[in-house]
């Protein structure tokens, strides 16, 4: 079973991973869910536990399903 250091990498890395892809930088991401890049930087480094609300605002900045957060591979 995984810890949560370990699922809070995971998650912090595909939202990293996401980010890229539609070319947003971490400032940019920030903006749309009204956050400062350094969080978002804390996030995608694991460093940060996220709320239920957070990962969906996330998520809808990114114009990804909530579950695509979440598909580690």
């Amino acid at each position: 079973m995984e810890g949560l250091e370990d699922f809070r990498i995971k998650l912090g890395q595909k939202i990293k991973t996401l980010r890229e892809e539609k070319n947003l930088t971490q400032g940019k991401l920030g903006d749309l869910i009204e956050k400062d890049y350094q969080a978002i930087s804390r996030l995608e480094r694991g460093l940060v536990n996220p709320s239920a609300y957070l990962v969906l605002q996330i998520a809808n900045a990114l114009q990804v399903k909530i579950e695509d957060l979440f598909s580690f591979e």
